[in-house]
């Protein structure tokens, strides 16, 4: 019997969903399901084995209702294989961001954990945040860093 996974993730610009869809696809698109959080708020985790949680850092931290899904659901959680993976820009502190991205107990306890790099995607932003963007990073226009190798781990460690 196949395992069934859920890829559930949250996504400010779209590069965490385009992950998501990246980590389905090569898991085979059959009986994986993309899930995102900030339209679906209600998962029934009793229908999957392995579940992959993941978002994107924005000014150093992750989406809150990805913080908030793990906290509420781990104990289910706590009981699936996991895989977590954060999209992130700021290299020096990738290790640092994936870590406090989520709980300790569930960080320590998933199979794979991944920086996938990242985008920025200038047309997706607002004012403020093109503008922010360009102060922190230096960087004035859309630049993708999607880590393909990342993603093939992950989808490794769930096969």
């Amino acid at each position: 019997m196949k395992m069934k996974t859920a890829v559930i993730y949250a996504s400010s610009h779209g590069t965490a969903e385009k992950v998501a869809e990246k980590i389905q696809k090569g898991l085979g698109g059959e009986g994986i399901s993309t899930i995102n959080l900030k339209t679906n708020k209600n998962i029934d985790l009793s229908l999957f084995d392995n579940i992959v949680i993941g978002g994107s850092i924005h000014a150093g931290s992750v989406q809150g209702c990805v913080k908030e899904f793990c906290k509420k659901n781990m104990v289910d959680l706590l009981q699936k294989r996991i895989a977590l993976f954060i999209c992130a820009m700021n290299e020096p502190e990738y290790e640092q961001e994936l870590k406090g991205a989520f709980p300790e107990m569930l960080f320590n306890y998933a199979v794979c954990k991944k920086v996938v790099g990242g985008e920025f995607n200038f047309d997706k932003m607002n004012f403020l945040e093109r503008v922010i963007v360009k102060k922190v990073s230096g960087i004035s226009e859309t630049v993708e860093k999607i880590d393909n190798t990342a993603i093939d781990e992950i989808i490794a460690s769930l096969k």
